[in-house]
């Protein structure tokens, strides 16, 4: 059986960690969330003022719905042009570690970023100069992990970010082979912006099992036994220009979970699926078809 969870942000926007846990247990008694604090509950403290007291009362409180945390989502632009603004970003990762056994959760994940300020494309981002920048806010970022017995986890995105391809991914391991380093895998967020590639070599609009098991098995065998979540969402190839637009529901795109999930399973990963994009007017339908799938794969 999955252990689905869900992006908590994808529920909307809430006034209080008590609304946020009464909305969670309206769709799904005993389940997960990906935690984005201030995101979710914009009105909860500045993260500088986070500590073992505050954070333990937003678990406490989502317990009592039945809700626990899956992944703390601390998103930074880990390679911002503004070198202050990245200091305080990788210092807010930190203070996430630091407070993982409140979270109750040890996986604290984001993005590698981009040299665009406002978190877009940027062509400087795949420079080689920047990618060092990265592993100087990495380096950091792993050693607190380390520090506190917490997992520094990384999702690699395509085309956008620092770290966007497996190559780099395995660059990145191999610089940094501490345990405390782990992988979230977004399979949409890898695929290529103009589609996975068929034998052929050509991107159909909808990729073919064969395609889909021909692009993620190399990742899965390279790093199964580092990841600890996967994300599920869906995307299109644009009429217009062919290029990815990858924000989509599950089973809403083109993208084929159930040869996803046969690699996953055949490997034995066994690890917290959060669903993002979601619409709460269809999640209990996507959790179900989702279930009936893995189950079948």
């Amino acid at each position: 059986m999955l252990n689905i969870g869900f992006r908590a942000h994808d529920f909307g926007s809430f006034s209080s960690v008590e609304e946020l846990g009464k909305t969670v247990e309206s769709y799904f008694k005993n389940s997960y969330i990906q935690l984005a604090l201030k995101k979710v509950v914009p009105q909860s403290k500045p993260w500088q003022e986070w500590d073992e007291e505050y954070i333990s009362s937003v678990t406490d409180i989502l317990s009592s719905h039945g809700v626990k945390v899956g992944v703390v989502g601390a998103y930074i632009n880990v390679v911002h042009p503004d070198e202050e603004k990245r200091k305080e970003e990788v210092e807010r990762f930190k203070k996430n570690l630091s407070l993982w056994k409140a979270f109750k959760c040890p996986i604290v994940a984001t993005e590698t970023g981009t040299q665009n300020p406002s978190g877009g494309y940027s062509t400087k981002t795949s420079d080689p100069k920047y990618l060092e920048v990265f592993y100087s806010s990495l380096s950091e970022m792993v050693n607190a992990a380390e520090k506190y017995g917490a997992y520094c986890t990384i999702e690699p995105v395509n085309h956008t970010h620092t770290i966007g391809s497996i190559e780099r991914v395995a660059q990145m391991i191999e610089k940094f082979p501490s345990s405390s380093l782990k992988i979230l895998l977004d399979p949409i967020n890898l695929v290529p912006y103009a589609g996975l590639k068929e034998k052929d070599g050509m991107e159909y609009r909808k990729p073919t099992a064969d395609a889909v098991r021909s692009f993620y098995s190399p990742f899965l065998d390279l790093f199964k036994d580092r990841l600890v979540a996967i994300h599920c969402k869906d995307y299109i190839l644009s009429e217009e220009n062919g290029t990815k637009i990858g924000n989509l529901p599950a089973l809403t795109g083109v993208f084929d979970w159930s040869a996803f999930m046969s690699e996953v399973k055949k490997r034995d990963i066994n690890v917290f699926w959060s669903l993002e994009n979601m619409k709460p007017s269809t999640v209990v339908d996507t959790v179900n078809k989702l279930q009936t799938m893995w189950e079948k794969a």
